[in-house]
């Protein structure tokens, strides 16, 4: 079997932090020569769309925004749906600002958020986050917002370790309200592949293969949306993991070539 597409994910799979994770790039780029294309699909809310385009571009990979989804982009697609011009509170970084803005809505600062004047609060990684901030979200909410997650990622994978993920704050904020987000637009969400498939242009008749390297994201949301998925071993899931979850596994993206490729 040939795939068309492959959605990858990036932290885990691309890079660990800074450091670029070379055998799975090598990989991908054997993937894109055999005419398999490549769309990128993060949860990481952090950064804008061209900031990963531009990134994937220096280390040799096909990309250009369009090919690129990340949580914060489908967090906003999902609000801008329902309000569209919404205002609305990020507890997030510049990159989730970014693509709130891109989608027609208006973010707002801590003040008006505190003084109830947004329509949603999303939440993702804030690795600035302060008392504040969360005071805000919670008061916003709490005066009629809707609580929007960008992802529910407990951890992330870095060069040294773990550090906390955007679970880690969406976790504080739900313990003050005591209920859960109106939506979460990340992985596992399907919402991803379906917001992918729109941006990207990707035919409904398109085969697809999720690439990753957890099994609660990645591999979930592969079963959650009916398509095929590679788990690699270069990120948070271990193997022995992965094999009950995936439809692939292997060490990295180059040893897993012959699934992907191979089968016609």
């Amino acid at each position: 079997m040939m795939y068309d597409v492959a959605l990858v994910d990036l932290d885990g799979v691309v890079w660990l932090g800074s450091r670029i994770i070379e055998e799975n790039v090598k990989g991908l780029q054997k993937l894109a020569e055999a005419g398999v294309r490549l769309v990128y699909v993060t949860n990481n809310s952090t950064r804008a769309r061209s900031y990963y385009s531009r990134r994937l571009e220096k280390i040799g990979l096909p990309a250009d925004p369009s090919s690129v989804v990340t949580s914060a982009v489908a967090a906003a697609a999902w609000i801008a749906e329902r309000k569209p011009g919404a205002l609305v509170y990020p507890l997030g970084e510049e990159g989730m600002v970014h693509e709130l803005s891109q989608a027609g809505l208006i973010p707002v600062t801590r003040d008006a958020a505190r003084r109830g004047e947004a329509d949603a609060v999303v939440v993702g990684l804030d690795r600035n986050l302060t008392y504040a901030k969360l005071d805000a979200a919670l008061r916003a909410v709490l005066a009629g917002a809707l609580f929007v997650a960008a992802n529910e990622d407990h951890v992330i994978p870095v060069e040294d370790g773990l550090s906390p993920g955007a679970g880690a704050v969406v976790a504080a904020l739900e313990r003050a309200l005591g209920r859960r987000p109106d939506f979460v637009a990340g992985k596992p969400n399907p919402w991803m592949v379906e917001v992918a498939r729109r941006q990207a242009g990707i035919p409904q008749g398109a085969r697809l293969i999720v690439i990753g390297d957890r099994v609660d994201t990645d591999a979930e949301m592969a079963r959650r949306a009916g398509i095929d998925c590679l788990v690699v071993g270069t990120g948070v899931a271990s193997l022995d993991e992965a094999r009950e979850k995936a439809t692939y596994t292997a060490r990295n993206v180059l040893e897993a070539l012959e699934f992907i490729v191979g089968r016609r």
